[in-house]
């Protein structure tokens, strides 16, 4: 089956690279730029007979589960050729067609290539579902290094994740409760209310009538997202090379951690219990448990009445500014003061109620920072707001950071040029500097850095400003708070 696909690859390419070579000819366009097509063209059917099939062929000959590839196997063959085109459209774009462009026709190009590339690439995740649906999700977060287009392009993933019938789910019920599952509920609604990547939600009513949320696993979610992350684990090395500056396989080990804890429910609702435990007298709004209802792949909460985020300020957009001001508070709580914080922070897991509060839901992915890390970040964040550059270096350290380049870490985040990282927000453009100056994050600041670029976009998408030091203010009276 695999030489099959590379052999359909290979021709594919055959074919593509003669047809343009023919174009080229008939066309009369300049022989450099036909020699440069030509070059890279055969040197890119070079790799695909040579090293390409043997790096490929890596992500089933170290596999432990091949049977897991086999039994999916279309849908890694679909995953393997889309994402082949789109490197090999890129590396033809970077390698032909850009040295020979004026300046001026760079910029509408190279927005062209992202386009093509970012619909394809969410098209995938679509087809895909599972584990491809949350690293859209997670990568939709990465404003600080992916271009827009793929931010707006994989965004739309989250409110789009398809569903599955009804009959399917009842088998899901019936798998987790017995024959008489039925007894346990006065009514459930057939149709979901909302699809994710590994789960549906269904409105129901208890006996006691009791409106519920049932979260109810998708079926063979477990098997899927265990094959597509190992897929991901042999694919990270050869994506590193188009990922400059962003640690791939980091990313992906950090990613698979996370989905992993999503699949247990059971842990799930430890998440959801230590929420309601520490910020039960707070602002925002947080599902109850229905601890009697709980099994590994049926969640059952208290039913939040209310909208998405995004619908609601699509409706009322001068609601942002409050919103989002208590969506910062919030956050800032989490990781900076309590340590406990919600680690799947795309827009459609933050709804309003009727009341006009904010509500946190989907506990699967949670991060813990020790009381040290907690205090380590603060120090950074403290240090970055009142612009500390004499102790920044030493700070970032403390708190896990490798910095290789002190100086020109300083230089890029105090003195630089405000024009060049115009369009981001702060936290995207911290991030980037981070990057560029070689910095290497701990782990456990993967989720958080994902949490921080995400709120961080929606303040720019929704021209929200935050005032530093009414928020240093907020974080020191927490901090105090915790200590009384």
């Amino acid at each position: 089956m695999a030489d099959n696909w590379f052999r359909d690859s290979h021709r594919w390419l055959v074919k593509a690279h003669q047809t343009v070579s023919d174009w080229a000819d008939e066309a009369d366009i300049s022989e450099e730029w036909s020699k440069r097509w030509k070059g890279w063209g055969d040197g890119f059917l070079d790799w695909m007979q040579t090293d390409a099939p043997a790096a490929l062929r890596q992500l089933l000959s170290q596999s432990d589960n091949l049977n897991q590839w086999y039994s999916h196997g279309s849908r890694y063959f679909d995953a393997g050729q889309t994402l082949l085109s789109i490197a090999a459209r890129t590396y033809a774009f970077q390698k032909i067609r850009l040295p020979v462009l004026e300046p001026h026709e760079i910029t509408e190009e190279t927005q062209s290539l992202h386009q093509k590339n970012a619909t394809e690439l969410a098209e995938l995740c679509r087809r895909q579902g599972g584990a491809w649906i949350k690293a859209a999700q997670f990568l939709s977060c990465q404003g600080d290094w992916l271009p827009d287009t793929y931010v707006d392009q994989l965004t739309e993933l989250q409110d789009q994740a398809p569903s599955v019938s009804w009959g399917e789910i009842e088998k899901q019920l019936f798998q987790c409760y017995g024959a008489d599952w039925k007894l346990r509920f006065d009514d459930v609604e057939p149709v979901p209310l909302a699809t994710a990547s590994i789960a549906q939600v269904h409105r129901a009513k208890t006996r006691g009538g009791s409106l519920v949320a049932l979260k109810i696993q998708l079926p063979d979610a477990s098997e899927k997202i265990e094959a597509d992350l190992l897929f991901f684990k042999r694919i990270a090395p050869l994506l590193q090379h188009w990922a400059e500056g962003w640690n791939v396989e980091q990313t992906v080990e950090e990613l698979s951690r996370s989905i992993r804890q999503e699949l247990d429910y059971y842990h799930e609702a430890a998440n959801l219990t230590k929420f309601l435990a520490l910020y039960e007298a707070e602002e925002w709004v947080f599902p109850g448990l229905i601890p009697d209802l709980l099994s590994k792949e049926v969640l059952v909460m208290s039913f939040v009445e209310g909208q998405p985020l995004r619908h609601f300020l699509s409706d009322i957009p001068n609601a942002a500014e409050p919103l989002l001001q208590s969506l910062v508070r919030s956050f800032i709580k989490q990781i900076f003061v309590t340590g406990l914080f919600h680690a799947d922070p795309h827009p459609g897991n933050f709804f309003v109620t009727p009341q006009g509060k904010l509500a946190l839901l989907d506990f699967g992915a949670v991060g813990q920072l020790r009381d040290s890390e907690c205090e380590a970040y603060r120090n950074v964040l403290v240090a970055l707001f009142n612009r500390q550059q004499s102790e920044f270096d030493s700070l970032l350290r403390k708190a896990g950071f490798d910095v290789p380049n002190g100086p020109l870490l300083l230089k890029l985040l105090f003195e630089r040029d405000p024009a060049e990282f115009a369009g981001l927000s702060q936290m995207e453009t911290h991030m980037r500097i981070m990057r560029r100056a070689e910095v290497k994050i701990p782990d456990n600041f993967v989720l958080m850095g994902r949490v921080l670029i995400s709120i961080g976009g929606l303040l720019k998408q929704y021209r929200v400003k935050v005032d530093l030091q009414e928020l240093a203010l907020y974080l020191i009276r927490e901090v105090a708070r915790k200590a009384s």
